[in-house]
């Protein structure tokens, strides 16, 4: 299998910044998005208040690089062509799982729930907005993991990604 783990390192970190931007912009325009997921990592790794947002970007970070290190082997056993599409569906089945994940352990939050309520399975008890953003956002993670993970990767075309 050709998996390049530089790739796939690159495509995370540029594929999570895409995904979480629709939820602060929204938020940034005072559109009522009420996930923060910066925040939340933060927290459930027990940073300090004042730096949560920070080292909840590297945890989310950390794990997004785990996740596309995973789709890479997909996309490895699908051929690595096609990659934006086939990031698409690998993005639909995280965002099923995730949703899941986020709605399981309402106490995963472990400093959240002073300041903010359970968020529910994909962010139900937050808003409509929040479900769409969080469904969204995982989409355009796939997606965009797939375009820079074939962009990047030095044995394909970029063709590869489309």
């Amino acid at each position: 299998m050709d998996v390049d783990p530089i790739a796939a390192a690159v495509a995370a970190i540029v594929a999570a910044q895409c995904m979480e931007s629709l939820a602060y912009a929204q938020r940034g325009l005072g559109q009522g998005v009420r996930q923060d997921i910066f925040a939340e990592g933060g927290a459930i790794l027990r940073a300090r208040r004042r730096y949560q947002r920070l080292v909840g970007w590297f945890g989310h970070a950390v794990l997004a690089v785990a996740i596309v290190l995973l789709y890479s082997l997909f996309f490895a056993a699908v051929g690595n062509d096609h990659l934006a599409w086939w990031g698409l569906f690998t993005g639909a089945v995280h965002a099923a799982l995730g949703g899941v994940v986020v709605g399981a352990w309402p106490d995963l939050h472990p400093d959240i729930p002073g300041r903010l309520a359970p968020p529910g399975v994909f962010y139900r008890h937050y808003s409509r907005r929040d479900v769409i953003t969080f469904c969204v956002g995982h989409l355009v993670f796939g997606a965009v993991a797939g375009t820079v993970y074939a962009a990047v990767h030095p044995g394909l075309p970029l063709s590869a990604a489309l």
